[in-house]
């Protein structure tokens, strides 16, 4: 009786050639510190909002601005919403230093463990 071994994997990607590398694959492999790529930061949820929520804001503000000046309905929606963003980028910078009894979610203890 001929007993055969079992092939866990199968290589069906033999048949296909390599993929070209892309030009971000090309950018990080120009990098010389890999850790500014690979490297993560623990960032507090209200200010991760925050520098979201500016950096849209600014970022309509800057659309609204290269609209000419016949789109006048559009300049002042973007105007609105971008000032809008603006002022809750304010509100979630301030909030853990306006309510000190909100409480953390993350706690110190569960950091060290």
């Amino acid at each position: 009786m001929q007993i055969s071994r079992i092939q866990t994997s199968q290589n069906f990607r033999s048949s296909q050639q390599a993929q070209k590398p892309e030009f971000i694959d090309k950018l990080t492999g120009a990098i010389r510190n890999q850790r500014d790529i690979n490297d993560c930061v623990a960032v507090p949820r209200g200010i991760f909002k925050a520098y979201l929520s500016i950096m849209g804001g600014f970022g309509l503000l800057g659309i609204s601005g290269a609209l000419p000046q016949k789109m006048k309905n559009t300049k002042m929606v973007l105007n609105i919403a971008g000032n809008i963003l603006n002022f809750l980028s304010a509100i979630y910078f301030a909030k853990p230093f306006a309510f000190k009894g909100v409480s953390p979610t993350v706690k110190q203890e569960d950091l060290n463990k």
